[in-house]
C-alpha cells in the first residue's frame, strides 16, 4: 500500500520542523510527502527544501501561484498525491511514531471504510497537553460523532478522492467536504486512539467549540451556540450560507455522476437531504423579514412542515422569531 501525505502550509515556520521530524519518526514512514504553499511570506518553503533534501522518502513543494485560501490549498495538495491512502497534515502539530502503522492496520482491518480517523490530543501552543482529546470533547459537549470530520486525523482512501475530488472552489472545508461522503456512504471508521498532538494557538484556523484546550459542558456548547447565531453581521452570514449550501449541492450532483453505483444509493440521500436542507433554509431566512406576527405564523407553519428537521431544533425556532 503506497502512503501519501498531503499537506497545506501558510507561514508555517514556528512549528513546521517538529511535524516535519515526526514524519521522519513514524515506524512506518510514507512514500511521498507533497505540500503545497499558499504564497508564505515567512521561511516556510526554506524549511520544507532543506528537509526534502535528506528526508527518506519523496518530498514535494509546490507554491501556489496566487493565495487560495485554506481549503484551496489543501485541494491543491490533495490533486498531486498518487498514494492509495493519504494522510492529511496540519503544519503545526506533531504525531505520534506509530500514527502511520497502527492507522493503515484499521484500513486492513476495515477494507470498506474510505475514511479512516484517529483521536488526537489536544495542547497549548507549546506543545504540553492538557488531558483532554478531540473525541472526548465532542462527547462532552454533547455532540454526535457526526461532528468528528477534523481533517488531520483523516486517513482517505483513494477510491473516495478518484469521485469526490476536486474539491469545489468557494468551500470552506476540505475536511467537510470529504469526511460527509464517508458517512453518507456508511465508510467511515474511527479509531478513538489518540495518535498525535493536535496544537492549539492563536493562529489556528479551526475556531470549533470542542477544540478548546479547557473541558466543554454540554452548557458551554449550548450557549455558544447562541452567541454564534445571533452573533456577527447576521444578513452577511446569511447569504454565505445559501451560497455554501448550493456549491454543496452542485458537488454532491457532480460526484453522484463520478462514483460507483454501490455508492449511488447513500449519495442519492446525501443529496436529497441537502435539497431539502437548503429549501428549509430559504424559506427561514425569508419568515425572519416578515412583521413579528406574520413571521411568528411562518415559523411555526415551517416547524410543522419538517423544515427544521436537521437544525438545532428549539434555538433555530427562537432565532427565527426574533428574527
Amino acid at each position: 500500500m503506497k502512503i501519501s501525505i498531503a499537506m497545506a502550509t501558510y507561514n508555517g515556520a514556528q512549528y513546521i520542523q517538529e511535524q516535519l521530524q515526526s514524519f521522519i519518526d513514524q515506524t512506518r514512514q510514507p512514500d511521498e510527502l507533497v505540500i503545497t504553499d499558499d504564497c508564505s511570506s515567512d521561511q516556510t518553503e526554506a524549511i520544507v527544501r532543506d528537509f526534502a533534501k535528506t528526508a527518506p522518502f519523496n518530498v514535494e513543494f509546490h507554491r501556489n501561484e496566487r493565495n487560495l485560501g485554506y481549503c484551496g490549498n489543501f485541494n491543491a495538495a490533495l490533486m498531486k498525491t498518487t498514494g492509495d491512502l493519504v494522510f492529511l497534515s496540519d503544519q503545526d502539530d506533531v504525531w505520534f511514531p506509530e500514527k502511520i502503522e497502527h492507522m493503515i492496520g484499521v484500513a486492513d482491518r476495515n477494507p470498506q471504510a474510505l475514511v479512516v480517523m484517529n483521536d488526537a490530543a489536544l495542547t497549548d501552543g507549546e506543545l504540553n497537553e492538557v488531558g483532554l482529546t478531540k473525541v472526548g470533547q465532542i462527547r462532552s459537549a454533547g455532540f454526535p460523532m457526526k461532528f468528528f470530520v477534523m481533517g488531520c486525523c483523516c486517513g482517505i482512501r483513494r477510491e473516495l478522492l478518484d469521485f469526490c475530488m476536486p474539491i469545489p472552489e468557494g468551500l470552506k472545508a476540505h475536511d467537510n467536504w470529504i469526511v460527509q461522503f464517508a458517512d453518507a456512504v456508511n465508510s467511515k471508521v474511527v479509531d478513538e486512539r489518540a495518535l498525535q498532538y493536535y496544537r492549539r494557538h492563536e493562529s489556528n484556523e479551526s475556531q470549533f467549540i470542542a477544540n478548546r484546550i479547557k473541558r466543554v459542558s454540554r452548557q458551554q456548547a449550548f450557549f455558544h451556540s447562541v452567541k454564534k447565531m445571533f452573533g456577527g453581521d447576521v444578513r452577511q452570514k446569511e447569504k454565505e450560507q445559501v451560497g455554501q449550501q448550493q456549491l454543496m449541492i452542485d458537488g454532491i450532483r457532480r460526484v453522484l455522476s463520478a462514483a460507483p453505483e454501490e455508492y449511488r444509493t447513500g449519495l442519492l440521500t446525501m443529496l436529497r437531504t441537502a435539497e431539502a436542507n437548503a429549501k428549509s433554509y430559504k424559506l427561514r431566512v425569508a419568515a425572519r423579514e416578515k412583521w413579528l406576527l406574520p413571521r411568528i405564523v411562518a415559523t411555526f407553519c415551517l416547524l410543522l412542515r419538517g423544515g427544521y428537521r436537521n437544525t438545532s431544533g428549539l434555538k433555530a425556532v427562537l432565532r427565527d422569531i426574533v428574527g
